[in-house]
């Protein structure tokens, strides 16, 4: 069997979210991807990849356009909020919280290089709908009803266009 090094840009795995477009390129999708992943985000200004973590992948991120703001939350009370330019670089941890915001006034576009092949994402979002209301509002000291405001399903690309 022949390995095809080439996966065309059509043909990565394409979610389109209000506010953005999330690209991936999986093992799954391009047998050539050994060790890593390959993701692209279109984010409209305003536009946040929610906070989510990858249990198995670090994360080396590359700004190709736009202006982006990193955020990393880690243990210890690691928090880090970095602004990237186009040509800048960032890095997370396997396992930390991250978010990807566009904070500048055109659409940013971002390349996202994991290390794994089939990486796995934890969304905030999964994760608040995941614990009972009840424990979070016991463990967060907030009224249940407070909580019925919090999503009911996934959002991995939120807002936009509110600059």
């Amino acid at each position: 069997m022949v390995m095809e090094n080439k996966l065309r840009a059509d043909q990565f795995e394409q979610i389109n979210f209000p506010g953005g477009i999330f690209y991936r390129a999986t093992h799954k999708r391009f047998s050539a991807l050994r060790g890593l992943a390959v993701q692209r985000l279109k984010l409209e200004p305003g536009a946040t990849r929610e906070p989510h973590s990858h249990p198995n992948a670090e994360q080396l991120d590359y700004c190709i356009s736009g202006t982006a703001r990193v955020g990393i939350v880690g243990p210890e009370g690691h928090r880090q909020l970095l602004d990237l330019n186009p040509g800048d670089i960032s890095f997370v941890p396997r396992g930390y919280v991250h978010w990807i915001e566009n904070v500048g006034q055109d659409t940013l576009n971002f390349l996202v290089v994991l290390s794994h092949e089939q990486p796995e994402t934890i969304e905030l979002s999964e994760t608040l709908i995941g614990v009972p209301k009840e424990t979070l509002a016991s463990t967060l000291s907030l009224p249940e009803g407070l909580l019925d405001q919090l999503p009911q399903q996934t959002v991995t690309i939120g807002g936009g266009s509110k600059l």
